[in-house]
């Protein structure tokens, strides 16, 4: 047979991970790792079939370990006298930061391992595995000025136990929180714990008592909950000051930017610069020192905030300098109390700002 040896029923894990522990070597380039996999030849008779079953799936360490993680290899990959001592899952320290960083991505061997076990169970039972129910098919959030509003429409299932909310701090992209559980017939929730500054990303699930999920032969035994993905937002959300009184009352946070300060700033925002206690609309234009305007922003919500990416209207990451940010009012603002003329259109002000880099 040509094709002896070309086959096998090992897995990855158990022949490339434990002879070579650095998966960036397996190929011998920089390429990383990948499995190919490929069937046959089979010699079939007339009438015979075949039946291939893939499972693909993905897991491993959190995200929010894996920035952690990540951050400080980098951090050590770039200065060469840097030998740590780095942790490792154990508890256990190395000089080493490629053996730092492979340690902990390859604790989440079993996360992966258990994926596929799910997959292998659901196979087995011919796909019949006890069902969540389905997950609201509206969801609403709203920023405030005290809180953040989060409303969803009722599950069509009928096996509804209850709502659970949970929510990511700073980018979609993250590690998110349980902060809410509630009734089957609750649809509303206040969250009026988020902080001013911060963006806020969200979803709900739906889930029931548990009482088709007792034999444990598919999944562990308990309530199941419909999957986050239907209504995990794209948009982040936050709380919204009112617009500000006084164009002497505008101010730029934070002033001056350092990006060597990320993490004292806006968690997962960070490029983000905010322009605080502005008029209620207006037009933001963003200008270099010698008066290059790289960036315009309409801001129309009523509010009293507006935040900046740090990018100009081309897509590119403003360098370090001195930039201004002229404030022109775009309709007359009144108080909404008194109906005091607040801001005449047309009005405007400035201010500088410094960029970091």
């Amino acid at each position: 047979n040509p094709h002896l040896g070309l086959g096998g029923t090992d897995r990855m894990d158990e022949i490339y991970m434990e002879s070579n522990p650095d998966p960036m070597t397996v190929h011998n380039d920089g390429g990383g790792t990948n499995v190919w996999f490929c069937y046959g030849p089979f010699d079939l008779e007339p009438g015979e079939s075949i039946r291939i079953i893939e499972a693909e799936g993905v897991n491993g360490i959190n995200r929010t370990l894996c920035e952690e993680i990540g951050a400080r290899w980098k951090l050590a990959e770039d200065d060469p006298n840097d030998t740590g001592p780095f942790d490792l899952p154990d508890g256990l320290t190395t000089d080493d930061h490629n053996s730092f960083k492979n340690e902990w991505v390859y604790t989440g061997m079993d996360s992966i391992l258990l994926t596929f076990s799910r997959a292998k169970r659901n196979f087995d039972m011919d796909y019949q595995i006890p069902q969540p129910p389905l997950p609201p098919p509206l969801f609403n959030v709203e920023s405030g000025g005290d809180r953040i509003s989060l409303s969803w429409s009722q599950s069509p299932s009928e096996d509804v136990a209850g709502y659970k909310v949970f929510r990511g701090v700073g980018k979609r992209d993250t590690t998110y929180q349980e902060i809410a559980d509630v009734g089957p017939d609750e649809t509303m929730f206040d969250d009026v714990t988020a902080v001013r500054g911060y963006k806020y990303y969200y979803y709900v699930v739906s889930y029931n008592d548990g009482s088709n999920n007792t034999e444990g032969i598919a999944n562990p035994t308990g309530p199941l909950h419909s999957g986050k993905f239907y209504t995990r937002t794209s948009r982040g959300a936050s709380l919204k000051r009112k617009a500000g009184e006084s164009l002497k009352d505008i101010r730029v946070v934070p002033n001056p930017f350092n990006i060597k300060a990320i993490n004292m700033q806006y968690p997962g925002e960070n490029d983000k610069i905010m322009f605080l206690d502005i008029p209620g609309k207006c037009t933001i234009k963003i200008l270099t020192e010698r008066g290059d305007l790289i960036k315009t922003i309409e801001h129309t919500d009523g509010s009293g905030d507006e935040e900046w990416d740090s990018l100009t209207s081309s897509r590119q990451v403003v360098v370090s300098g001195i930039y201004i940010a002229h404030f022109e009012v775009s309709e007359n603002c009144y108080d909404p109390a008194t109906n005091e003329l607040l801001y005449r259109k047309g009005e405007s002000t400035y201010r500088k700002f410094i960029v970091i880099r």
